[in-house]
């Protein structure tokens, strides 16, 4: 009896678990049915023709997806829908760190570049008036750090901006950096030596500052930085949460304040943040003067920092050659070597209310610190 007992339960569990496996497979067969508008149609095959352009099959471990779908629109429509096009079309995902959405303003026509990083080759395609336009671009380290060809890529549909977001995305990724600098970059449209020491220090308060119970953290930008941008996406410390706060400085005062981390002819504030922790509850706030040793980072990256300020700026294509190579050096640089760049200026301790008093408009914020005993 037990013995027949025991075999009708194993075969009623084997029909179970046949029953699960079938509506287990039905889920990845079956989907959602989507009516794409004529646009949506004309994009499918602007991002199919790209992916034969630049010669990988789909799944291609080499090939990497940058669009700003979801931001950017065609004549007013939102474009979100061209996410999963762009993935049905590459198997460029999320998941697979090979999709990544770059956030512009919802003004900006939809774009998409497909990037090899096995050679560098990049196919750009945008809306327009006239429906999809294509440029091809080789954004290999050996090519595009050229003055002339930099100029040449960036005098078409693609722009300077725009360039210099898919460049040094595309090389970090290329460089395998980690999925959470990849975060803090679709947010801030690009990866530059700023956004970088956000995110490093993003690190160095997770090591020597975590957070406690009952505390959250508060950013003074003072001045403002890129680095603002990586906090932010790290920390979620929005200024609508009134935990980010920016702050013009002088700089004299610049000079005055990051003491020995300052440089002549400094291309790069080495004043980084102020970071407090505060606590309400306990009316505390434990706060440091972050800096960052740039000097250090331009020596270690063999780079010019003379490049940031060249002759015509932004109008030079130096200037984004120089931010762009910086970036991609150091994203490269192990993370141990990245946070003996950052140094503490100075600590200070208060009640609660010292957070706000330093956010308060027209105070100077460095001032106050140095007045505390």
């Amino acid at each position: 009896m037990m013995k027949k007992f025991a075999g009708s339960l194993l075969v009623g569990c084997m029909v179970f678990l046949l029953m699960e496996l079938n509506l287990f497979a039905c889920g990845f067969e079956e989907y959602r049915e989507i009516n794409y508008n004529k646009e949506m149609i004309q994009a499918m095959n602007a991002v199919f023709n790209a992916r034969n352009k630049i010669g990988l099959e789909k799944g291609d471990e080499k090939l990497l997806a940058l669009t700003n779908a979801g931001y950017g629109t065609i004549n007013g429509k939102t474009t979100e829908a061209f996410l999963d096009i762009v993935s049905n079309v590459t198997a460029c995902t999320m998941g697979t760190k090979s999709l990544l959405t770059v956030h512009t303003p919802f003004a900006e026509p939809l774009w998409c570049a497909l990037y090899r990083k096995d050679n560098g080759k990049l196919i750009f395609i945008k809306w327009s008036e006239k429906g999809f336009t294509q440029q091809q671009i080789d954004i290999s380290q050996e090519k595009i750090f050229k003055s002339q060809d930099w100029k040449k890529a960036a005098s078409g549909i693609i722009g300077s901006k725009t360039l210099f977001s898919v460049v040094t995305i595309s090389h970090c990724w290329a460089a395998d950096v980690s999925w959470s600098l990849l975060k803090t970059a679709e947010f801030h449209n690009h990866i530059c030596p700023g956004l970088n020491t956000g995110f490093i220090i993003g690190e160095y308060l997770q090591k020597k500052y975590p957070l406690r119970k009952g505390e959250k953290y508060m950013f003074i930008g003072a001045p403002p930085g890129c680095l603002l941008d990586a906090l932010q996406i790290i920390f979620d410390t929005t200024a609508g949460k009134s935990a980010a706060f920016s702050k013009a400085v002088s700089k004299q005062k610049i000079e005055k304040y990051s003491q020995d981390l300052w440089f002549k002819d400094a291309p790069i504030s080495p004043l980084a943040v102020i970071v407090m922790r505060v606590n309400k509850k306990s009316n505390s706030c434990e706060g440091v003067v972050l800096g960052v040793d740039w000097k250090s980072i331009f020596a270690d990256a063999g780079r010019n920092y003379q490049d940031f300020a060249p002759p015509g700026g932004k109008a030079n294509p130096v200037y984004f050659i120089s931010r762009a190579k910086l970036s991609v050096k150091m994203a490269s640089i192990s993370m141990a070597k990245k946070l003996t760049y950052v140094k503490e200026i100075k600590k200070f301790f208060g009640q609660a209310a010292l957070a706000q008093k330093l956010a308060m408009e027209g105070t100077d914020p460095y001032a106050v610190i140095q007045s505390l005993q």
